[in-house]
């Protein structure tokens, strides 16, 4: 009499348990994603630091609301175009298509590089007059604030598994 109803039940707990199995293995990816991305892990990433990895530490020691400002500031008024997906996704479309030419052409593909390069230099410029824009409205008291927050900051990274700033790599 439950002969019939228990293939059914069996094949409804295969799917619960694979539905299961698959968003606990979304959940741990993104984690482990997440990580990744924030705190250094990674092939290369203390021997190449990037313009983030210098940056994030005077950033991530700003006071929320100076922050908040930050962002906005350098997406608002457009102080740095290279900050849009549309240009930087021309770049790699313009270095695909030189990588794909016939014959190969270095110099095409010495032009895209500088105009990637001069990008990063755009946003590094407006970056940091965005953040001296910031420290320079604050008071003594919330500079000398900051400063202990940003020590803090560079304390608890390390400096690249246990070095100190004044110390070489």
């Amino acid at each position: 009499m439950t002969s019939s109803k228990t293939p059914r039940n069996r094949r409804l707990l295969r799917w619960a348990l694979g539905l299961s199995l698959a968003l606990n293995l979304l959940v741990l990816s993104a984690i482990g994603g997440a990580l990744w991305r924030h705190r250094g892990m990674g092939p290369g990433r203390d021997h190449l630091p990037g313009l983030r990895s210098y940056a994030t530490p005077y950033v991530q020691a700003l006071p929320q609301e100076r922050r908040r400002a930050l962002h906005r500031d350098m997406h608002a008024g457009q102080q740095a175009p290279h900050l849009n997906r549309q240009a930087r996704r021309a770049h790699y479309a313009q270095m695909l298509a030189a990588l794909r030419a016939e014959p190969f052409d270095p110099a095409a593909a010495q032009a895209v590089l500088t105009r990637q390069s001069d990008a990063v230099a755009s946003v590094q410029t407006a970056a940091h007059a965005a953040w001296l824009a910031q420290v320079g409205a604050m008071s003594t008291a919330e500079r000398s604030a900051y400063a202990d927050a940003l020590e803090t900051q560079l304390k608890d990274r390390a400096w690249g598994r246990g070095r100190r700033p004044h110390e070489s790599p």
